[in-house]
């Protein structure tokens, strides 16, 4: 090819995910093969557009369309664009073709480097739309098996997406692959407590979580649109849903959920705009976990727990509530920290762990009742209160009952209703917290502390009520001490079963006496 005016270049490259663009050869591979063609063909390069980590299944990429305003503005003295292949320019046949019409009109011509036979005579123009023919089906085959592979994953209760804001990516083949990111799930979860209280505008949590700390993996405060799809999305209360699919169903998921089922329901019900029901007042303040679970060792007393004033500031403190006792007197922080260390004695050997899980579900079905007949039952109910809610309708549509007497009825039928759906929805939480114990009990077994730590505030109840139904003691000399020897793991230790044996009389063991 001759040298002269119009004949100047333009080189795109493209490479389809991030992970592509970082590694140091991919595009500058690209780049050198495709300045080494000019070069051959005595061609000069004026400009060069690269698109990292975009797909070719359409023209929608930002430097592929400055590419094509920059050819259109410079039509004079360009000639040429330069690609390593066609599945660098497109996938797709109908944007391939527009495009290179497009192109043409301005008197520019594509070539590829790897496909040589590519131009504008009849030979050349039936290979490119062969080779684009290959290039769209190759792409549609990819994107079909990526959706097959994200649905299974899907329905194994993984997340098979980059982690949103509250949770971090996590390696492995099996299990879950997202965990609570330790610094926003505390936040994310903040933000569902005060939007559950329906005191709140979605503007004012989100002020107030955002000046708390919280912002993206990318390091910039939600939006309100990303809030607003942080407060709708299930994944936050333990499910996986693929959204782009209306046909599948949400999952269970293996990942701990950052809020309970309870909570996020009532979230939802304040953003339909339901006034939220009243929430059954808690028996224990989430700011000190231990207050009900931590007795005196000296007395035998319970710790209570509140905020001792200093001069400028308040310091939470657990003591002993025996005024004629009060041999334990320590701060909040410090209790925890030792509470959490005892967690971590706690060992299980491999045959317990893979006979917990069963055993757990049996003694937490026997604690909790039978909640699958309870629910039916609870539905049951609903729909006789509402089929006779209707039928009082219709005798007042009929006249037979009169107006006050009606608002009266009606009234109370939809207090019964209500009050019967909030006792299912009570239900349902309770199942809820089975499966995610269960799966508590699978995956973070071996490290007990550090399901405590992650758990909010009602999560972390439960497992310590179940950890030490009998309660623990703590002494200022010697620590926490578990003097009942009363535990889940004592419970365990009745159970039988021809399939499902502890290895041994308990199964578990402080590494070292507390």
């Amino acid at each position: 090819m001759k040298k002269g005016p119009g004949n100047g270049v333009v080189i795109y490259l493209r490479v389809s995910t991030s992970e592509q663009a970082d590694g140091p050869l991919n595009l500058h591979n690209q780049e050198e093969r495709c300045r080494e063609w000019c070069k051959r063909n005595n061609l000069t390069v004026l400009h060069s557009f690269v698109d990292p980590g975009e797909s070719a299944r359409s023209t929608d990429r930002q430097e592929f369309q400055k590419m094509l305003a920059y050819c259109k503005q410079h039509r004079r003295e360009i000639g040429f664009i330069v690609v390593q292949d066609m599945s660098r320019y497109a996938r797709n046949m109908q944007d391939q073709s527009n495009t290179m019409a497009a192109l043409a009109e301005l008197g520019i011509r594509l070539r590829s480097v790897y496909e040589p036979g590519i131009d504008e005579t009849p030979a050349g123009k039936l290979q490119a739309a062969i080779i684009g023919a290959i290039n769209e089906n190759f792409s549609n085959n990819l994107s079909q098996r990526m959706s097959d592979r994200t649905r299974q994953s899907a329905l194994a209760g993984r997340f098979p997406w980059k982690a949103p804001v509250g949770y971090i990516n996590i390696g492995g083949k099996c299990g879950p692959n997202i965990q609570p990111n330790p610094t926003t799930a505390p936040l994310i979860r903040r933000a569902f407590e005060l939007m559950a209280t329906g005191l709140h505008t979605k503007a004012d949590v989100l002020r107030e979580i955002t000046s708390d700390g919280l912002i993206t993996a990318s390091g910039k405060p939600l939006s309100p649109q990303t809030f607003q799809m942080v407060l709708r999305n299930p994944l936050y209360a333990g499910w996986v849903r693929i959204p782009s699919d209306p046909d599948f169903q949400p999952v269970r998921g293996l990942h701990l959920p950052i809020v309970s089922q309870e909570l996020f329901d009532r979230v939802q019900a304040v953003l339909d705009g339901r006034a939220p029901v009243a929430a059954p007042k808690r028996k224990f303040n989430p700011d000190l976990p231990l207050k009900h679970i931590m007795r005196c060792a000296a007395c035998d007393g319970p710790l209570t727990g509140g905020e001792s004033r200093g001069r400028n500031k308040k310091y939470p403190r657990y003591w002993c509530y025996n005024p004629e006792c009060r041999a334990v007197k320590l701060s909040v922080e410090r209790l925890q920290k030792e509470f959490v260390d005892y967690l971590r004695t706690l060992k299980p050997d491999k045959k317990a762990i893979s006979s917990f899980p069963k055993i757990a579900a049996r003694v937490w079905a026997t604690k909790q009742g039978d909640i699958e007949r309870l629910s039916r039952k609870l539905e049951s109910q609903i729909e006789d209160k509402r089929v006779l809610k209707e039928s009082f309708k219709t005798k007042w549509l009929r006249g037979l009952v009169n107006d006050d007497d009606y608002k009266m009825g009606n009234a109370e039928y939809a207090a019964e209703i209500a009050r019967l759906e909030q006792e299912l929805q009570d239900t349902r939480s309770d199942r809820a917290t089975l499966d995610a114990f269960i799966r508590f009990s699978e995956l973070l077994l071996l490290d007990i502390a550090r399901a405590w730590e992650i758990a909010d505030p009602d999560q972390r109840q439960r497992v310590q009520n179940l950890l030490f139904e009998g309660g623990l003691h703590y002494s200022p000399e010697l620590g926490i001490l578990n003097r009942s020897k009363s535990s889940l793991f004592s419970m365990l230790e009745g159970i039988k079963d021809e399939s499902i044996l502890l290895a041994s009389p308990t199964g578990f063991e402080p590494v070292l006496s507390p």
